[in-house]
């Protein structure tokens, strides 16, 4: 991921979302956080990514919960690895 602050990291940021949150700990994932979700997103093929953040777009302009997508997101990349 290059340096500067994508737009889920500073929606984030605004939300006071800690990018060091671990994820699906429940599941037995040690050290999937946020940061680490947000590498693998910005990883995928632009017209992809462009869908992600539209998405976080469309939850934040309907004042949903963001950590709700972002489990949806973290259980979906756990499974691509079964």
């Amino acid at each position: 991921m290059c340096t500067e602050k994508s737009y889920i990291e500073i929606l984030l940021k605004e939300k006071n979302i800690d990018l060091d949150t671990c994820l699906l700990e429940d599941e037995g994932h040690i050290n999937l956080t946020i940061h680490f979700l947000i590498e693998f997103i910005y990883s995928l093929p632009e017209n992809e990514i462009l869908k992600i953040e539209n998405i976080f777009r469309t939850i934040d302009y309907k004042n949903g919960d963001i950590m709700d997508f972002i489990n949806y997101i973290a259980t979906a990349m756990i499974n691509l690895e079964d």
